[in-house]
């Protein structure tokens, strides 16, 4: 395997140069960096990255946590394209770990990124709760941004949308077109956001003094199957209504 001192001869540089060149740090002109980048590709010489990241406290790495539950919807593949493209256009490399079905697989895969020391981190969390996620904030160094958690103590490493208030609006939307039989198919009722819309959906009927009746609520899960599943349960019931509110867009496509 060739070494940096290699490239550094076949260049006719020093290796402080060769060194220069390759971590983009430092002034050196461009027919050097051409000599260097040249003697690189007819070398195959490959830099160790290890002792780079220690020399220069960065892994040009984002890291990024979602729970497999998560990646069959739109949503995710408009998340993870995104969050792509952004890394590729800071020429860093992003690290995909999975949360898996519970709090402590979250943490571990948050732990895992951390080991790796990935520059910065972007957290979806399925099942770890606020004041959890306001901890992992404080406790390390690493830039930690945390999607759809209203984050209490740490406002600024947080995006989240008010789901409650979010769902009202939609329900809200329906009654003032003259709908007062509406269905709800919920999401995960084991998640912070499946629990905020099925709370929208009643204040809203309760706002306007409509009576809940719990027969027009199905279970969904999130997903498309789960959506058709929750229309076939209303169906069984034989209950009867004007509007269907989903709790997201993939429940609503599998209606």
């Amino acid at each position: 395997m060739a070494t940096m001192l290699e490239v550094a001869k076949r260049a006719g540089v020093s290796k402080a140069t060769v060194s220069r060149v390759l971590s983009g740090n430092g002034y050196v002109s461009q027919e050097t960096k051409d000599r260097v980048f040249k003697a690189v590709a007819e070398s195959g010489y490959r830099p160790n990255l290890l002792a780079r990241n220690l020399a220069t406290k960065t892994t040009q790495t984002l890291g990024l946590v979602v729970t497999n539950t998560l990646y069959h919807g739109v949503y995710f593949s408009e998340l993870l394209y995104h969050v792509a493209r952004m890394t590729e256009d800071k020429g860093r490399q992003l690290i995909l770990a999975d949360g898996k079905h519970s709090a402590q697989e979250e943490r571990e895969a948050i732990q895992y990124l951390l080991d790796l020391r990935c520059d910065a981190i972007i957290i979806y969390p399925r099942f770890l709760t606020v004041d959890e996620m306001d901890e992992i904030v404080e406790n390390h160094s690493q830039p930690i941004m945390v999607l759809n958690r209203r984050l209490r103590r740490h406002a600024s490493h947080c995006v989240w949308s008010d789901q409650k208030a979010s769902a009202m609006r939609v329900v809200e939307r329906l009654i003032a077109l003259g709908h007062r039989d509406i269905a709800f198919i919920t999401g995960s009722l084991d998640s912070p956001t499946g629990v905020e819309r099925l709370a929208g959906y009643k204040d809203a009927l309760a706002g306007h003094g409509i009576a809940l009746n719990e027969a027009l609520i199905a279970e969904g899960r999130w997903t498309p199957e789960t959506g058709a599943a929750g229309v076939e349960s209303l169906r069984q019931r034989g209950v009867t209504y004007s509007a269907l509110v989903a709790s997201n867009d993939d429940m609503a496509i599998g209606r």
